[in-house]
């Protein structure tokens, strides 16, 4: 059994990739289908918590009687297995991720007056209800073989690239959402610990309102800008979302410390990294951020494939850079974006106890949002590793912000992180039992849209308040008539 207190100061750089939409079921449930972890460290038992060998899990559609939809394997063989699920799960606080978690789409805002576990009960009856609001898209219809797939995980065979690192490093079954909704919220929470009393991403404009202090601005304090922190983003995109979600970092001391991506392998080839790197996935155009298709007809726009592809290329990055010995690259999940687990929410820690602004929907942020993957990748991280919180308080995106402030004897942004366990504990091989021969991973073939068909795939809504953002930023009005990728990107770089 490795050393759990080999050293939780073991890394000079925290790399970390968040990616879009997926639970940990759904990527990660059978991962130990035919053996075990090595390693569990953490609370609870020494069984992975996936969905292999388990006949129990299943949810009830709203017919009636009602048929019970079972867990399963879902396909991968087809780039549009690799799409799915196809069209988006609903995502909003409410009534989306109320009726997957406790089969109603109201709810108290205080975590106290639910029921406790949540059942996790409605994931298929809110399946329903977002496939019957897309049908004029595509002919796609709320049928059985249809719905089911919201119940379905993918097979290791499906993702070579992220699921060889969780078995050749360390994967968490117990890391969760900050907040029980969409995107702004969980990626504000990321790095600012609370999110403004904000529970969805729209209106979008509200997000100026945002101006809590980061734990970027803490490091750079701290150790300088160059130093301290760095956002990698692709340049494609126009404009980095999370710059828009945290208004402080539009001031233009931040510029330097948000790099092209296409520069993130050249820092590491220098050992150029700063003590934070952050990359954020191409959101707008040919996204490669694993998010489910939002509307059907974007198939392969919407690969998980291309996900694939970018942790390929960071994985590589970072493994073959001088300074792989002292860096701990953590892949996240922003939200499980309606994709089913089966592991209930826990209660949570309000970030603070008195806020200064109100809170969006009555919800008092004192329970956390479902399961999402988190990767842990070192050479300092023994090979078959499961990695939960020592204590009490499982990980969520605040653990990360705890991390950083452990590791530099930084001052915690809000309560929610002060109290949040950090990882230092799954870097458990000593420096003499460092790896530094790892294994490679292929990723399976993907081809991207051509420029133009990306260019016609209609926005999201994400997507489209990211670019009111953009335009206001650039003193414009983004008219109300745009609804497609190369409509937006022309409106932004027009003269």
């Amino acid at each position: 059994m490795p050393d759990p207190s080999a050293g939780r100061a073991a890394f000079d750089h925290l790399v970390v990739l968040a990616l879009e939409n997926r639970s940990f079921d759904n990527l990660f449930g059978y991962l130990y289908e035919h053996d075990r972890p090595a390693h569990v460290l953490g609370r609870g038992a020494a069984e992975f918590r996936g969905v292999a060998g388990r006949d129990d899990l299943g949810n009830d559609d709203d017919s009636d009687p009602p048929i019970r939809v079972p867990v399963a394997k879902a396909a991968w063989e087809t780039p549009t297995d690799m799409c799915q699920p196809s069209p988006d799960p609903g995502e909003y606080y409410r009534p989306h991720v109320n009726r997957q978690l406790y089969g109603r789409d109201v709810l108290p805002g205080d975590a106290a007056l639910l029921p406790e576990p949540a059942p996790m009960n409605g994931f298929v009856q809110d399946y329903q209800r977002a496939i019957r609001a897309q049908e004029f898209w595509d002919g796609v219809a709320a049928d059985p073989a249809h719905y089911a797939r919201i119940m379905h995980c993918f097979p290791p065979e499906a993702l070579p690239v992220l699921s060889g690192l969780a078995r050749a490093f360390a994967i968490s079954d117990e890391w969760h959402a900050s907040v029980p909704t969409q995107t702004w919220p969980n990626r504000s929470f990321l790095h600012s610990g609370q999110s403004h009393g904000f529970v969805t991403n729209a209106d979008f404009l509200k997000w100026r309102q945002n101006t809590a202090p980061t734990i970027f601005e803490r490091l750079g304090e701290s150790l300088g800008p160059e130093r301290g922190w760095r956002v990698y983003w692709d340049h494609q995109d126009l404009a980095p979302l999370t710059r828009f979600i945290h208004p402080r970092l539009r001031q233009p001391e931040h510029d330097a410390n948000f790099a092209a991506f296409a520069t993130f392998a050249d820092d590491c080839a220098r050992g150029s990294l700063p003590a934070y790197s952050f990359i954020q996935p191409r959101l707008i155009i040919n996204h490669n951020d694993m998010h489910p298709p939002v509307i059907p007809n974007q198939r392969v726009h919407s690969s998980m494939l291309a996900g694939e592809v970018l942790v390929h290329q960071i994985y590589e990055a970072v493994r073959t850079g001088p300074r792989w010995d002292r860096t701990l690259l953590l892949i996240v999940f922003d939200e499980h974006g309606g994709c089913y687990d089966h592991w209930p929410p826990p209660r949570a820690l309000p970030p603070m106890s008195a806020p200064d602004y109100p809170l969006q929907d009555g919800f008092q942020f004192n329970r956390l949002g479902a399961r999402v993957p988190a990767l842990f990748i070192s050479p300092r991280v023994a090979p078959g590793t499961v990695v939960r919180a020592p204590g009490d308080t499982p990980f969520d995106h605040t653990s990360i912000i705890r991390t950083l402030c452990v590791r530099w004897g930084l001052d915690g942004l809000t309560d929610r992180d002060r109290h949040a366990p950090d990882i230092g504990h799954v870097l458990t091989l000593p420096e003499a039992a460092a790896r530094h021969e790892t294994p490679s991973f292929t990723p399976r073939p993907y081809q991207p849209l051509t420029a133009a068909d990306a260019g016609e795939a209609l926005l999201s809504g994400m997507q489209h308040g990211l670019g009111h953002l953009m335009a206001e930023a650039l003193g414009r009005t983004l008219p109300a008539g745009i609804r497609r990728v190369g409509e937006l990107l022309h409106h932004l770089t027009r003269p």
